[in-house]
């Protein structure tokens, strides 16, 4: 059959449409598609090189501050003691005493066990323990007699020792006969293993037999709070 000159333009045009709508379909669709996925992956690349970029120019100030961290870190576990003994215990009152001798004196300790209260890290394969930090907690109670302003001084030398011991109660009551003030400090003493640091203990100074003030301390609160002055001999137990 001969086509007329209509039907073959109009076959050319139809093969036309049909190419057309191919080249869309599997050429300029998929261009189209992954150009703009392009772009949407290039506008993320670039907010994310932009916040590198801010990133990277305070790294100076992160490796800065990383760095006081650290040194915060190793100041703030030096501060603890690597051991604790009954004898320091003992001890730390007794410098307090003695720094508030006219006002202060203890009458009675009771010592309770230590108390393993924080673990940091994991034990090393060749040292069991050796990558690890124990903090330790030794809560002790302290009966005194004292006058006001030495049970205030209490609070004020516990403070300002800075070496990681805490007030956790204070009792106080009023002993008409005496005209003082008796009670209770509870003090929590914290010390650490794995730092690193050896353990030091307080210096006890050399008492002479027979001496009933073995901690040199005057107890004499009379001559500070104008009252009678009460004694006693000091006494420890242990939970």
């Amino acid at each position: 059959m001969k086509l007329g000159k209509k039907e073959i333009n109009l076959i050319i045009g139809l093969l036309g449409i049909l190419i057309a709508i191919g080249v869309w379909m599997f050429v300029a669709k998929p261009m189209k598609e992954k150009t703009e996925a392009l772009q949407t992956e290039n506008v993320e690349l670039k907010a994310k090189a932009d916040e590198y970029q801010a990133i990277n120019a305070q790294r100076n100030a992160f490796e800065a501050e990383s760095i006081e961290l650290q040194d915060e870190r190793a100041t703030l576990l030096a501060a603890f003691p690597a051991g604790m003994t009954k004898e320091d215990e003992i001890m730390y009152w007794a410098n307090m005493e003695r720094a508030n001798a006219a006002t202060l004196a203890m009458s009675n300790i009771v010592m309770s066990g230590w108390e393993e209260v924080y673990v940091e890290g994991q034990p090393s394969a060749d040292a069991e323990g050796a990558t690890q930090l124990h903090l330790y907690k030794a809560p002790v109670s302290y009966t005194y007699q004292s006058t006001y302003d030495g049970l205030k001084n209490v609070v004020r030398y516990v403070f300002a020792q800075n070496d990681k011991k805490s007030i956790s109660n204070v009792t106080a009551a009023y002993d008409a006969a005496t005209g003082n003030l008796v009670g209770t400090v509870d003090i929590n003493m914290y010390y650490m293993n794995g730092t690193g640091n050896e353990y030091v203990p307080y210096t006890i100074p050399s008492v002479p037999t027979g001496v009933s003030d073995v901690f040199h301390t005057s107890g004499d609160l009379a001559d500070a709070a104008g009252v009678s002055e009460f004694g006693g001999e000091s006494e420890a137990s242990e939970e």
